[in-house]
């Protein structure tokens, strides 16, 4: 519709400047839109793409990462990091990764809550009784029941 706009506006006498910045877009766009117009009437001006920049894994190389992330899993971000550049070459900004990984496939899981109850606590609490304390180790929160799984893992 911009592109047909452009071309309406330069019909009633507008310059390729003021007709593309009501468009609101570049001067150069202007420009190549009007020598679209001129090499082939409406069917030039039509886009020959999807739009977007194409993506920078092809789909067999997002194939093989899956395989690798599927016999690594769970792995941090680091991890995930590390592979798409060491194996593929590829860097993606860190703001854009997560929605990347997500349309691969993949999902992170958070790490599990440790929960503690106040009577464990309380228990854990050593109590001064005027003397040094060696080590506050026996708190609940300074040891962990299990690993948990936590990182990038293929979407059940």
């Amino acid at each position: 519709m911009r592109r047909l706009g452009f071309i309406k506006n330069l019909y009633c006498g507008d310059s390729v400047q003021e007709a593309i910045s009501r468009e609101g877009l570049s001067r150069s766009t202007g420009y190549r839109w009007l020598k679209a117009w001129n090499a082939g009437g409406i069917t030039a001006m039509m886009p020959d793409y999807d739009g977007g920049r194409p993506p920078k894994l092809s789909e067999e190389n997002r194939e093989r990462f899956r395989a690798i992330i599927e016999r690594e899993q769970p792995c941090t971000t680091a991890e995930v990091v590390s592979i798409l550049e060491t194996t593929f070459g590829v860097t993606y900004a860190p703001v854009y990764l997560p929605r990347v990984l997500k349309e691969i496939g993949l999902e992170y899981e958070p790490p599990d809550r440790e929960i503690a109850t106040r009577k464990d606590v309380s228990e854990a609490i050593e109590w001064d009784k005027k003397e040094p304390v060696p080590t506050t180790g026996r708190h609940p929160y300074d040891s962990r029941k299990q690993r948990s799984n936590v990182g990038w893992v293929l979407q059940e």
